[in-house]
C-alpha cells in the first residue's frame, strides 16, 4: 500500500476565494460538516504571485486539504471520487469548477512511529514523517485524519493513477507512506 498527499507544482493556476472570510468555510471540512448544506464560494483562478503568468489547470490548486476539478475533469474522475466524498460546486467566472470535500476521517496515524510536531496543547501542528496503520485505512481510497480534520488528504496509489491517467495538470502527488518501508 503507497499513501500520497496533493501537491503543489509549479506554474499553474490556483484558487483563490473572493472573500477572506470563505477560506474558513473551505478550511472547515471536517467530518461535523458533513450534513451542513453546502453554499457555493465564490471564487476566482489566478496566479499565486501577482502579476505572473500561469497555465490552465484541470485541477488547480487551493491546498492540501481539498481537490479542485474543472467540470472537465469531474466527467472523467468524478464518479470514482464521489465514492470516497462529495463534490461541491463553486462560483467562478473563469471556469465551472467544483471542490472535493472527503467523507471518510479515520484515526489512521501510528502516532508512536510517525514524526510529528505540536501544539503547546497536544494537538498535531505538522505530521514531517508519516506512518500509517493499515489496518485502519484498509479499504479507503481518500481519506482524512480525524485527529487533523483541516489538514492534508490523503490518497492511495490506485486513486492517483486514476487521477494521472486523465492528465489532470495543476495538481501533483507526493508520496508519504509505503507499508514497504515499514
Amino acid at each position: 500500500m503507497r499513501i500520497y498527499r496533493p501537491w503543489v507544482p509549479d506554474g499553474f493556476e490556483w484558487v483563490f476565494p473572493l472573500q477572506k472570510s470563505d477560506w474558513k468555510a473551505l478550511w472547515s471540512f471536517d467530518v461535523a460538516q458533513l450534513g451542513v448544506s453546502w453554499q457555493p464560494v465564490k471564487v476566482r483562478l489566478g496566479s499565486p504571485r501577482e502579476g505572473e503568468a500561469c497555465r490552465s489547470a484541470m485541477m488547480p490548486w487551493m491546498g492540501g486539504h481539498v481537490l479542485v476539478l474543472r467540470e472537465e475533469a469531474t466527467l472523467l474522475v468524478g464518479h470514482a471520487l464521489s465514492q470516497w466524498g462529495d463534490l461541491l460546486p463553486l462560483e467562478c467566472d473563469q471556469a465551472n469548477l467544483f471542490v472535493f470535500r472527503a467523507r471518510h476521517f479515520v484515526a489512521g496515524l501510528d502516532e508512536r512511529r510517525s514524526e510529528v510536531t505540536r501544539f503547546e496543547d497536544g494537538r498535531i501542528m505538522m505530521i514531517n514523517k508519516h506512518v500509517f496503520d493499515p489496518q485502519a485505512i484498509a479499504g479507503l481510497e481518500i481519506f482524512k485524519l480525524s485527529t487533523m480534520p483541516r489538514g492534508s488528504l490523503y490518497l492511495t496509489e490506485s486513486m492517483v493513477l486514476l487521477i494521472e491517467a486523465g492528465r489532470h495538470e495543476g495538481t501533483n502527488f507526493r508520496l508519504v507512506w509505503s507499508d514497504e518501508s515499514r
